[in-house]
């Protein structure tokens, strides 16, 4: 008898984050249209980031990720 393993993603080396990310992007992938491209739609990122200054918040810049890369969006 073989002692457990753990769960398989991190015998593989990953975070469960990661894992689900991957199977997420290969779910989309398979789906056929006009599901695929609601769900590639669904799959964009924006956040907005203000900096604080003496405890006030300065302006603020919205960010789309792009690959996992942040770019401005405005």
């Amino acid at each position: 008898m073989c002692a457990p393993s753990g769960p398989f993603y991190r015998v593989a080396g990953m975070s469960y984050l990661r894992y689900s990310n991957i199977c997420a992007d290969l779910l989309r992938n398979v789906l056929k249209e006009p599901f695929k491209a609601k769900a590639q739609a669904r799959q964009a990122i924006h956040f907005r980031q203000a900096p604080y200054v003496d405890g006030k918040a300065g302006a603020s810049k919205v960010y789309e990720l792009e690959n996992g890369i942040p770019k401005t969006a405005n």
